[in-house]
């Protein structure tokens, strides 16, 4: 793979994507505030852009309804949000420019990633709550959306090995989900990585095999010996995650994603 196409990557799932995430999904963010928030009867104030109409009539309530939204554009959603969707509208038609110039499924897959936020801000129960309190789809929409997504670009951009690199992909972003969970969902951590060793065996890599056999060994030692339950601290889980970061990089390598 050129290092053009990494560069291009990188800055799609990283920086752009990203971005787009954070300011869709953060509590009270854009499609939060889009979809959640309620208009109330102190903004019904009428449009002037449909003359004549007759109160009660149909022209009426859409006029009034417009005026409502408008009313709340300016009032609520403008001045805590504005800066955010003019981000959202440039990012995401560069986004798909950029996506269409790696692959043409990539803006697709960009589409899928903004409907994925859109779900999270929609069930999410409280805009503040940890993720405990949220429904597991939540904890699947936010996996796939922050990692599973990402990792189906760069198997799209690479053209190499796809399926095994998709199926690699599913087995990390399950371990990614229960990343998310507070406490941490250790068995779909596990399970995740050894599915992933399970497809490396099968591409029969063997040097692959050692390293990753290593890093799980060393990722049971921090679980197991250290107490990683309920309120983990940073440090062990800065070297939990570094441990499955490098089991990720392995396999992908394995599978020729590298």
């Amino acid at each position: 793979m050129r290092i053009s196409t990494i560069l291009l990557i990188w800055l799609l799932a990283d920086p752009i994507l990203g971005t787009l995430w954070e300011l869709g999904t953060m509590p009270n963010g854009v499609w939060r505030q889009l979809w959640c928030a309620t208009r109330g009867a102190s903004d019904n104030v009428p449009l002037t852009l449909l003359p004549y109409t007759q109160p009660g009539s149909s022209a009426w309530r859409l006029a009034n309804w417009l005026g409502r939204q408008s009313a709340w554009w300016r009032a609520v959603f403008w001045p805590q949000n504005g800066e955010a969707f003019i981000t959202i509208c440039s990012l995401f038609p560069a986004a798909l420019i950029v996506g269409a110039l790696l692959n043409h499924a990539i803006p697709i897959l960009i589409c899928a990633q903004v409907v994925l936020a859109w779900l999270v801000a929609l069930w999410r129960r409280k805009p503040s709550s940890s993720s405990s309190d949220h429904p597991w789809r939540v904890t699947a929409a936010g996996a796939w959306g922050q990692f599973g997504i990402p990792w189906m670009i760069g198997c799209a951009a690479s053209g190499e090995s796809r399926w095994l690199g998709i199926l690699l992909g599913v087995c990390m972003t399950f371990s990614y989900m229960g990343l998310l969970r507070e406490p941490i969902w250790r068995p779909g951590v596990l399970a995740g990585q050894l599915a992933a060793f399970a497809i490396v065996l099968g591409a029969r890599q063997l040097l692959a095999l050692s390293g990753i056999a290593v890093l799980l060994v060393a990722e049971g030692g921090l679980w197991f010996t250290k107490g990683l339950n309920g309120n983990p601290n940073t440090q062990l889980l800065t070297g939990v995650y570094l441990l499955i970061l490098g089991i990720m990089l392995t396999a992908s390598f394995a599978v020729g994603l590298g």
